[in-house]
């Protein structure tokens, strides 16, 4: 990963104005025909995602960025059965994913651009959640509904963690596509909220430093510290080499549920929280507690569920956390406020950003 600039984006008001008008738009198509119609519209997509993964996999979108191509040269390329192969890419196209163009040969265009090896991409992603793996976990959610207990478990005999450090090839796509996932949402993270006023911000379950490296590279007088088990945070150093950042930072490795590095005024948790059950949690936060000084803040970086029937991504990723996470859940923001307050924080302030994703502030209260 490579650093990035901090990105001007449009103003919360406007993109939230546009999002309810979205949404007022598909829910008015929904009541205007019958519900089998409207579901049935819905279940396409069965057919529509697996052809999608199938361009991701295939890195379709990078053959065809710099020139268009023939479906004959795109299966050479690929080394696939061109009938089937074209199949796969009309569906895209109708999709709106990739151009066919009237000499016959397929071109990338702006949604296609979100599968190229470039920052911003979701193909990795893609290929995680679109995978044998997540699909055969999909496939098991009614048994997580009827017993309470994670689908992967009992699909795989392992948790997920377990079982992606037995599979090295599976971990390295899952990796990347917490990586993809960190690209697209670090802008907004990075203007929601005002990491100038910490001189030391500590990234508890920080990975390999992405986050807290485009935060040191943007405020230059901040010094950081990223605190995750040595073989997830393996390849920091280079990282923050790269960023030209290792006389800022410190790499300590060790275990959340056990301590937590002191010394920092911030403490960040991004996609952590969602992981673990209230138990978990509150341990966890306790630990943060007991290393930070009356005057630090901690910041959770999670979504949000709502209280009513909005139509937004936190209520379908928790149905993936349903079924992936004994326990783990995305929470709303009274849930949010339970476990703090169980942990000895009190919550401050809520930075909403134009992702699904929000920065939930705490302090010290006892």
């Amino acid at each position: 990963m490579h650093p990035v600039q901090n990105q001007k984006l449009p103003p919360l008001w406007l993109v939230k104005s546009i999002q309810c008008f979205r949404d007022f738009l598909i829910r008015l198509n929904k009541k205007m025909f019958p519900g089998n119609v409207v579901l049935y519209e819905q279940f396409q997509n069965l057919w529509a995602l697996p052809s999608l993964y199938v361009a991701a996999k295939l890195n379709v979108a990078e053959l065809v960025k710099d020139s268009p191509l023939s479906i004959a040269e795109l299966a050479r390329l690929t080394n696939t059965h061109a009938p089937s192969l074209f199949r796969v890419m009309r569906a895209l196209v109708a999709q709106g994913i990739f151009k066919h163009g009237r000499d016959g040969k397929f071109r990338i265009n702006g949604m296609a651009k979100g599968l190229l090896n470039e920052p911003g991409s979701i193909r990795h992603m893609l290929i995680h959640h679109l995978g044998r793996v997540n699909w055969n976990l999909m496939s098991n959610l009614e048994f997580t509904v009827r017993t309470g207990e994670d689908a992967f478990a009992n699909a795989y005999g392992r948790g997920i963690y377990e079982y992606l450090r037995e599979h090295p090839q599976e971990s390295e796509v899952f990796d990347q596509s917490m990586s993809d996932l960190s690209d697209i949402g670090l802008a907004p993270i990075l203007n929601a909220y005002p990491f100038a006023n910490y001189q030391t911000i500590a990234d508890i379950g920080g990975g390999e430093g992405f986050l807290l490296a485009n935060i040191l590279k943007i405020y230059p007088s901040t010094k950081g510290i990223l605190y995750d088990q040595k073989e997830t945070s393996a390849r920091a150093p280079q990282l923050f080499s790269n960023y030209q950042l290792n006389d800022r930072v410190k790499i300590i490795a060790g275990n959340f549920f056990e301590q937590i590095p002191s010394d920092a005024d911030l403490y960040i948790m991004k996609s952590i929280i969602h992981n673990w059950d209230d138990e978990h949690c509150i341990k966890l936060l306790r630990n943060v507690h007991r290393a930070m000084s009356n005057e630090a803040r901690i910041v959770i970086v999670e979504m949000i569920v709502s209280d009513d029937d909005t139509l937004e991504l936190a209520k379908l990723l928790d149905i993936q956390m349903l079924a992936c996470m004994q326990g783990g859940k995305e929470r709303t923001r009274e849930e949010f406020n339970h476990i703090l307050e169980k942990s000895g924080f009190k919550p401050t302030r809520i930075f909403k950003t134009i992702a699904p994703i929000s920065l939930i502030e705490a302090k010290k209260s006892t």
